[in-house]
């Protein structure tokens, strides 16, 4: 259902399978080369924060190799950075380009904490202001499956470029504001140690709900979110009256996730139930079957066409 954030581009992760509510559970390799400096057979150019030309020529690499080829004056990044970024992604056969944020409104925001090795490796120790080329073998950073829609299988070699713009805003460790009664009907959530754990349907209507419905538990005070943003969020996802039994949770998981809040890469519940919610709310939201994985439904997670879903949602941060 979902893997943990990375600073692989959000659209990319969409089309690779590990975007937010419709992955499986498996991760990237957890392998990450040693190799800094000029990368043979790749050339990068254009002005820092505005445009990056990948050109290759013989590039082949057996693992992760970077460089930094333009060096920045800002702090230096750490393990715990947040920092906002823009990026482009090209194939390391012929330097096609396969996505970039250069020409896109805002930059997109990652914690370096929580990247696969190979985009860490490659990013921390860095500075602010920095252009980072990470060259690396599809699968060191995407994973096995690679990302066959754009064309890159798992034994391609793949090419990153990262601008490390600003540093960001650290995410929330938790809800924070007022806390709201719900409903009595409302299914009650179950916490071990702080953590969600599941859900209670004991006083909850037997029959499903039929209707979208928003239940706020937390009043955040930050900035409310729209359409576009990327946020970064807790949550437990359930079916309708197995609240024992979450097909997804990253409260166990011990890191929360990010991702953007984007028609097509999550279910149409997440995006029309948590638009306007403030950062640091929790929400719960109920979600009828159309509009959450549609008649097809999701095997992956078992969840049928006729399966409506519960989600309890920690809005920890976002990059407006």
């Amino acid at each position: 259902m979902h893997r943990r954030t990375v600073a692989v581009p959000a659209a990319l992760l969409l089309i690779s399978g590990l975007a937010a509510c419709g992955s499986d559970d498996s991760t990237a390799e957890e392998s990450a080369g040693s190799g800094t400096g000029p990368i043979s057979g790749l050339e990068v150019t254009g002005d820092f924060g505005k445009e990056a030309t990948v050109t290759v020529d013989g590039l082949d690499v057996k693992e992760a190799e970077t460089d930094v080829v333009i060096e920045g004056d800002g702090a230096e990044v750490a393990e715990d950075t947040a920092l906002k970024y823009r990026f482009a992604v090209a194939k390391g056969a012929d330097g096609a380009e396969v996505l970039s944020n250069f020409t896109q409104p805002e930059p997109e925001s990652l914690t370096v904490s929580e990247q696969p090795p190979a985009i860490k490796d490659a990013i921390e120790g860095t500075t602010i202001g920095s252009r980072v080329v990470l060259a690396a073998p599809v699968a060191d950073v995407l994973g096995e499956q690679g990302a066959p829609q754009a064309g890159l299988a798992p034994e391609d070699d793949v090419v990153f470029v990262f601008d490390l713009i600003e540093e960001a805003a650290q995410p929330l460790s938790g809800p924070e504001g007022e806390a709201v009664d719900p409903p009595a009907d409302a299914p009650t959530i179950v916490e071990e140690d702080g953590a969600v754990t599941g859900l209670d349907f004991s006083d909850a209507p037997e029959d499903d709900p039929t209707e979208l419905q928003v239940i706020p538990l937390v009043e955040g005070e930050g900035e409310k979110i729209a359409e576009g943003d990327t946020i970064t969020v807790n949550y437990l996802g359930s079916k309708w009256g197995e609240g024992n039994e979450p097909f997804d949770n990253s409260y166990e998981r011990g890191e929360p996730t990010e991702f953007p809040l984007s028609p097509g890469g999550l279910i149409d519940g997440w995006v029309e139930g948590l638009e306007g919610v403030a950062v640091g709310s929790r929400v719960m939201l109920i979600i009828p079957p159309e509009l959450g994985y549609g008649e097809q439904g999701n095997p992956d997670i078992e969840v049928t066409g006729d399966d409506t879903l519960v989600f309890v949602i920690d809005v920890l941060g976002a990059n407006l």
